[in-house]
């Protein structure tokens, strides 16, 4: 009896070979206490499972009628941890399937026990307020820094934009071959650049860290601008390491002061596993709402998942 027992307990891991992750889902938490999981880790790779568009999918009336292939490997969990800012809020139950508008789609989320201290808006606000994110299992997340503006990163940054700026620029007019800028390149060179918002974090590459970046750059408005003056929108990575080594994957878009088609950067948070760090963050502007996982190295920034929580007009 005592042999059979032994044979069931299964053997030890081999001497300096870290046990694999387990899998999880992340899901992103409203301020309303719906959950929307967007993204599920095998224990090696991502995934995004959970269904988008619904025009083809059968509604499933209750928790456990939500097929198991749409939570991943790690299964339909009982309850998920609540992250924010690097802290572990807490955890809530899932309670059933329920369907939300965002942007201009149906997205199928799962209402839960999470009820905020904050006032919930109205359901029509885009974005909507996101309270953090939403895991199975005991994997952490840790905060994505917002480097102050007192901190040397922003004014080194700033010197460094100038250049980017202006090469990303140039390349967005370049793809315009309909369009004449206003002001010529000399003069566009003289247009200060002023970040708006830099965020930083440790990259699992010894030595590196990586930034991103949103900055514009203002123009006055012309006779026929109704006051509302051209503007270039710049935004991207900026990697450092050692020995002054530096990489970038900068963009830029030029619109009116509406800045419409411009997004934006919500970062949600940062987890590191099998020891590699990942980003979690929602893109989202006028008509658009996404959450990514990006792995950002020295050489590139490799997207792992991507999940379109709602787009309008054109995909």
């Amino acid at each position: 009896m005592l042999l059979l027992i032994a044979q069931a307990v299964p053997p030890p891991a081999p001497a300096g070979k870290p046990a694999e992750p387990a899998p999880f889902v992340l899901g992103v938490l409203r301020r309303d206490g719906l959950v929307t999981p967007f993204a599920a880790f095998d224990g090696k790779r991502w995934e995004t499972p959970w269904p988008g568009d619904l025009r083809d999918v059968k509604l499933p009336n209750s928790l456990d009628a939500v097929p198991g292939r749409w939570w991943g490997k790690a299964g339909a969990p009982a309850e998920m941890s609540v992250w924010a800012d690097g802290s572990q809020r807490g955890t809530v139950r899932l309670e059933r399937p329920t369907t939300l508008r965002v942007m201009c789609d149906w997205r199928l989320a799962l209402t839960s026990t999470y009820r905020s201290k904050e006032a919930a808006p109205l359901p029509m606000v885009q974005p909507y307020p996101k309270d953090g994110l939403a895991i199975s299992g005991t994997q952490p997340i840790e905060a994505i820094e917002i480097v102050p503006r007192t901190a040397p990163e922003w004014s080194s940054m700033a010197m460094k934009l100038i250049e980017l700026a202006d090469r990303t620029e140039t390349s967005a007019i370049s793809s315009l071959p309909d369009w004449k800028h206003p002001f010529a390149r000399r003069e566009r060179q003289k247009t200060p650049v002023e970040i708006e918002m830099l965020y930083r974090a440790p990259m699992d590459a010894a030595g590196w860290m990586v930034y991103y970046v949103e900055a514009i750059k203002r123009y006055p408005p012309g006779p026929e601008d109704d006051g509302c003056g051209l503007v270039t929108s710049v935004k991207g990575w900026i990697t450092s390491g050692p020995d002054f080594k530096s990489e970038d994957s900068i963009s830029a878009r030029i619109t009116y002061c509406d800045r419409k088609d411009v997004t934006f950067m919500l970062p949600l948070g940062l987890i590191t596993t099998r020891g590699k760090t990942y980003w979690i963050y929602q893109v989202s502007g006028y008509g658009r709402e996404v959450y990514v996982v990006t792995r950002p190295t020295p050489k590139s920034i490799e997207p792992q998942a991507h999940y379109d929580a709602g787009i309008c007009g054109q995909r």
